[in-house]
């Protein structure tokens, strides 16, 4: 293949002046004819062909990537991991104009899913939910590059883009300081040892409180899966102990729509009765009466950019994890109400 000395000489023009042209240098003018005479032999000996086998080889390359639901109670119906596999799907589809992708959708409790891992060779795989030491261990026997997308820090050296749950907690929480809140509910998941690896939205609850020089009650507190049912559940069971908090912070917004019903039954009102807030900001929750104050979370940019992180893991051959960290936002709505200070 033609080199710059090589269009050099055969123009009769310095190799700078050429390498210039080549690249559309703007600082420098030249005239038409020289810059047609150096096309012309770029072009006749071969100069741009290396440029074109490197474009064909990028747009030809073939990889095969999937996102693995890994929660116990959430699938792809789940209205959170629902948006951010759209942005999954986004990006992936833009990403197939240089790349040959093949894309897979899985759920680890499918019973196929062992042998689909058996059968499939996967360069790399996107983990979205709550999950655990063995299923990483197992996953990356199977898959050589693992990137977790969602809400909570995984680690174990595994890429992240995530949106921090535990600083969003603290700050839902403080809000809810703020109005003169004092006795401030939890309903959600709360990990227990040597379970789920990556749920930290109880320690924000908790450090929000701990700042506040607030006492932990642990009466305050249901733990619970993070559905509708499970939170219509809990609000049974929080109410049947008899201390009504001023407020109730919810892991997320479909915890919160059952948490909602329960309160309605009981003839408490949201939010004259006791403010709730709610994580994720899903579509639904600014149509609930009254529209649920909730956390904001970029739920399909956590997909595009997860897509582009898992594709540079795997071309680039880079051996270091990287953490992407991705803003949050308080969504006011009407269901949290100012209150005295008790």
């Amino acid at each position: 293949m033609a080199r710059l000395k090589d269009i050099a000489k055969e123009t009769g023009l310095s190799i700078s002046t050429v390498s210039r042209i080549l690249s559309n240098d703007p600082n420098r003018s030249f005239s038409d004819e020289a810059i047609a005479k150096v096309q012309e032999a770029a072009g006749r000996l071969g100069y741009f062909e290396k440029y074109r086998m490197r474009s064909k080889a990028l747009t030809t390359m073939r990889l095969s990537i999937a996102c693995i639901l890994t929660s116990d109670h959430e699938t792809y119906l789940s209205p959170f991991f629902a948006a951010l596999l759209e942005g999954v799907q986004e990006e992936v589809f833009r990403q197939s104009s240089r790349n040959a992708l093949t894309f897979h959708t899985l759920y680890v409790k499918d019973p196929s899913f062992p042998a689909f891992l058996e059968t499939t060779n996967l360069d790399g795989a996107i983990i979205l939910g709550r999950t655990t030491i063995d299923t990483i261990q197992r996953l990356k026997r199977s898959i050589p590059i693992l990137l977790y997308a969602g809400v909570n820090r995984l680690g174990n050296g595994v890429d992240e883009v995530i949106c921090d749950a535990e600083s969003a907690t603290k700050e839902a929480v403080e809000h809810l300081l703020a109005l003169g809140h004092r006795a401030i509910g939890f309903i959600g998941h709360i990990p227990q040892k040597d379970e789920t690896i990556n749920e930290h939205r109880f320690n924000g609850y908790l450090g929000a409180l701990r700042k506040a020089g607030i006492e932990y009650d642990d009466s305050l507190v249901v733990n619970t899966i993070l559905t509708a049912t499970g939170g219509y559940q809990a609000t049974k069971t929080l109410i049947s102990r008899g201390k009504i908090p001023t407020a109730i912070f919810c892991s997320n917004d479909t915890v919160a729509m059952g948490v909602l019903k329960a309160l309605d039954e009981a003839g408490i009102h949201v939010p004259n009765d006791l403010s709730l807030i709610g994580f994720d900001n899903i579509e639904a929750t600014a149509f609930t009466k009254p529209a649920l104050t909730t956390i904001d979370i970029p739920k399909r940019d956590l997909g595009r950019l997860a897509v582009k992180t898992l594709l540079d893991r795997i071309e680039s051959k880079r051996t270091f994890p990287i953490s992407v960290r991705l803003p949050f936002t308080l969504i006011r709505r009407e269901s949290c109400k100012e209150v005295a200070d008790e």
